[in-house]
């Protein structure tokens, strides 16, 4: 057997059932093993899903792989099961610390738990907070238009979500 430990798999009413904490040690390995970073895990209702991305982004060919991969490790056990294997969608909010970590520099719309909503470009990531320079348009007494720069740092205990701005 090695060094690993062995996978516990139940049977429910005659379906095989994957242990939740047995399917997050396989793909925390494999994420481990190739670089890449676990944004959500589901394990419910016959559907096992995997949300995955890296700092350079997830390409199709990789969650493939990563699918094909987990579909050796469980063996049949997994046939039970529609696995999907997927990258984040653009429109999609945050969900892990990675995320802003790997977006930094780029525009965000944050909405926080008192309805504010933060637009701008993420500065930094800090494990308590993060960073958004805002620009706003105003108009100054002589009828001109300024544009003034705010930073806001703000605890990730205040955010209620956070989005990436796409701009075509």
């Amino acid at each position: 057997m090695g060094t690993r430990s062995p996978f516990f798999v139940l049977k429910s009413g005659g379906h095989t059932v994957i242990d939740d904490a047995d399917l997050r040690k396989a793909v925390e390995e494999l994420a481990e093993r190739r670089g890449f970073f676990i944004v959500g895990l589901q394990n419910k209702k016959g559907r096992i899903q995997v949300i995955i991305d890296d700092y350079k982004g997830i390409k199709l060919d990789e969650c493939i792989d990563i699918n094909r991969q987990l579909r050796s490790l469980f063996a049949e056990k997994i046939d039970a099961y529609d696995l999907e294997v997927t990258s984040p969608g653009l429109t999609e909010p945050f969900k892990v610390y990675e995320q802003y970590d790997k977006n930094v520099g780029q525009k965000v719309q944050v909405q926080l738990h008192d309805d504010t909503q933060i637009s701008g470009r993420l500065l930094s990531v800090s494990p308590e907070k993060i960073r958004v320079e805002e620009k706003k348009r105003i108009k100054t007494d002589k009828n001109k238009k300024k544009t003034l720069h705010q930073e806001h740092d703000i605890p990730f205990g205040d955010i209620h979500h956070t989005k990436l701005l796409i701009s075509f």
